[in-house]
């Protein structure tokens, strides 16, 4: 059965349609752009115009069509176009998919103007109303709604960065996909073009949008702001937290704009509930002011309940779950010792790309025991495991300057030039030794990751605007840039053992091969282009770190999943890519290293742990357990792995005892990144200054 579209046709689903090009009632056009075939309609009570189902080939899609009585009104058709020049440019899991052709004009039979049409994505599953439904209108819990919220706020982060405001958050706007994913709809004309908008739309252009109980009062007087987003969305976490809608009186006193819903939803901690509160106070200049200020909330709240994390025991610990829940399944609740949202929904990534390569020219006095084991990897009895010891560290001082968290941190070989990457949109060169600061490398947006070339007189970093950008070193010159080198943010860089090849990821899962040099092995940086991709390869969910073997056969990616991929196996440029993938840990991988001989993958990851894998079996040598939090970093040295945790702790392991040798702690923030220069001193970033601080490894007691 097809389905005829033009308003004036007196038979729109004639019983012969379906055989047709052209419709047997009217001889309009069943097959629209020569792709898309109309099957039934899905709505014409919103205010814009009517909601279709449609099919390229076997592929669901909605088709929207504005009515026909708001052509001549040119407000209502730039927005309308609007909505698709915006979703096209917004390549996320959480935005409907446009492609950049997906606004046309149709023609019908008999018309004089033209329907203005947008084909899009067709989101399977409910939106969070019909799924509060379906549950049994049951309150979600606290980890379900830090996910939820992190993820929305993703989303906005990308909308905000397009200038481009939603204005109509509420339960029915955000759908659920099978995979977990939530998914903001009605943007642009949908979202403007409500009954609301429609009946004050006048010759002053848009008054108000209004969806009662969701709007902040700014809104509704037609002032609308980016923080007029974070109002709605606290109103509906509330509505999710609480099973009960805005308007409700027991949440909600209309006459004095009071809120009490805490009492109703006592599972959720003071903190993130003191963060809804924010996002719901009453006027704007009170709410988060970015995106990233919810974020970052977010990371706190997570931090303070990891702070207080049990010890590991002998359990197995409650994996943080894949996806959040599917249509009509209940809800588990898990254990608050496992509840560690995924970090590519979190602002702070999990990479530390500058530790990559990094090898120390004087290791530290008292690491001298490690003199004289064999090679790892080589056939050696199993030694006992070594007593534990405590070492702490002092301050030393802090590198201020940064106006914003510090996501990356590299040191060059030198040991004196550390680069740091920031969500004020810089990237900083420092004197490390002394403390001053050299260069600063601005950026449009928040810098998430960065790299050197193998000789280090080429920095690289990328992050929210998806551009990569490369910069001569030690002077910060700029060499050219990767316009819009992926759809989403750039989340890790690594460039291969030759220095001729780069790879990035970003949190939709793509990972892209681009050229540093041409054939004759000439540096070719500002002729790069996004068609200059050698390959693209698909892994499964967000990457958080990237890394070649060291004979640059393989590529390893950790993030929603733990990855290898064979080079060699891969072909030309052919999109995709065949992969193994590693099964142990239960939460995100934020963290991969290898050893020398390119014989053991190290992997670390927020279940606490750091994994062991044989590179020829792909096997799980051992984890490594110790660690009273998530494991944010990894560095190794000869025998000596380091990993860092959001414990403020540090543990050095044995690799041939397989247990740690070493906890040093005395830091006064949880560790995000580290590196340690060759006179001893430790290097971290973490916590809630932007500050870079320096640590001095004291001797331990008796020594």
């Amino acid at each position: 059965m097809s389905l005829c579209i033009n308003p004036g046709c007196r038979q729109p689903n004639h019983p012969d349609n379906g055989s047709r090009t052209a419709c047997a009632a009217c001889g309009s056009a069943l097959v629209l752009q020569g792709r898309y075939r109309v099957m039934r309609l899905i709505s014409s009570d919103s205010g814009f115009g009517r909601v279709y189902e449609a099919y390229e080939r076997n592929v669901p899609k909605v088709l929207k069509v504005l009515k026909e009585s708001h052509n001549a009104n040119g407000k209502v058709v730039e927005l309308f176009r609007r909505e698709a020049q915006v979703l096209s440019q917004l390549n996320h899991p959480g935005v409907p998919r446009v492609e950049p052709e997906g606004y046309f004009l149709y023609s019908p039979v008999g018309r004089a103007e033209p329907l203005h049409c947008l084909i899009m994505e067709k989101i399977e599953g409910p939106n969070l109303k019909q799924w509060m439904v379906q549950q049994g209108n049951h309150p979600i819990s606290e980890k379900q709604a830090m996910l939820w919220l992190t993820q929305i706020a993703d989303v906005l982060d990308l909308v905000h960065q397009h200038h481009y405001f939603h204005r109509d958050i509420k339960p029915e706007n955000i759908m659920l996909r099978p995979s977990g994913q939530l998914v903001l709809v009605d943007f642009g004309a949908a979202r403007e073009m409500t009954q609301t908008y429609m009946a004050n739309l006048g010759d002053s252009g848009i008054t108000t949008v209004s969806s009662a109980g969701y709007t902040p009062p700014e809104q509704e007087h037609g002032q609308a702001v980016p923080q007029s987003d974070f109002y709605a969305l606290g109103r509906t976490l509330i509505y999710l937290m609480t099973a009960r809608l805005p308007n409700d009186p027991s949440i909600y006193n209309s006459r004095t704009n009071a809120f009490a819903w805490r009492p109703l939803a006592p599972h959720i901690s003071a903190p993130l509930a003191d963060l809804v509160n924010d996002l719901i106070a009453p006027a704007a200049a009170n709410r988060p002011q970015n995106t990233a200020v919810i974020l970052e909330r977010l990371a706190q709240v997570r931090s303070r309940q990891a702070s207080g994390l049990p010890r590991l025991t002998a359990h197995a610990p409650i994996p943080w779950p894949k996806t959040t829940l599917n249509p009509g399944q209940a809800e588990t609740v898990a254990d608050p010792a496992s509840s560690f949202l995924p970090p590519w929904l979190d602002q702070r990534p999990w990479l530390l790309a500058g530790l990559t390569g990094l090898a120390l020219a004087v290791p530290l006095g008292w690491y001298a025991l490690s003199r004289g084991l064999p090679p790892f990897g080589a056939e050696a009895p199993r030694v006992e495991a070594p007593v534990l010891q405590e070492l702490t560290v002092s301050a030393v001082d802090e590198l201020t300057g940064h106006t914003a968290d510090i996501y990356d941190l590299l040191l060059l070989r030198d040991g004196n030039t550390l680069i740091s990457a920031s969500a004020d949109d810089t990237v900083r060169i420092w004197d490390v030794e002394t403390g001053t600061l050299r260069h600063t490398l601005e950026h449009p947006n928040v810098v998430n990751a960065i790299a050197t070339t193998t000789d280090q007189t080429t920095l690289i970093s990328a992050g929210d605007d998806r551009t990569i950008r490369f910069w001569s070193l030690p002077d910060g010159r700029p060499l050219g840039q990767i316009d819009n080198a992926h759809g989403t943010t750039v989340r890790a860089l690594e460039v291969d053992r030759s220095g001729r090849i780069l790879v990035s990821a970003d949190s939709a899962g793509t990972i892209q091969f681009w050229p540093l040099t041409d054939s004759t092995g000439v540096p070719n940086l500002a002729a790069l282009t996004p068609d200059n991709a050698l390959r693209t390869l698909r892994a499964d969910g967000t990457v958080n770190d990237l890394l070649f073997t060291r004979d640059n056969s393989r590529l390893i990616s950790g993030g929603n999943s733990l990855q290898i991929w064979n080079l060699d196996d891969l072909g030309g440029s052919e999109d995709g890519g065949e992969s193994v993938t590693l099964t142990g840990h239960t939460s995100f991988v934020n963290r991969i290293d290898i050893t020398g001989d390119d014989n053991t993958l190290i992997s670390a990851s927020a279940d606490q742990n750091v994994l062991l894998w044989d590179m020829a079996t792909y096997d799980q040598i051992a984890a490594l357990k110790g660690h009273r939090s998530y494991v944010n970093t990894l560095r190794l040295e000869g025998q000596r792995l380091w990993s860092a945790d959001a414990d403020k702790t540090i543990l050095v392991w044995d690799l041939q005892a397989q247990a740690p040798v070493q906890r040093i702690g005395g830091f006064t923030t949880d560790i995000w990144r580290f590196t340690v220069r060759p006179n001893g001193q430790i290097i971290t970033i973490g916590g809630s200054q932007p500050f870079i601080r320096r640590w001095r490894l004291e001797p331990p007691s008796g020594s």
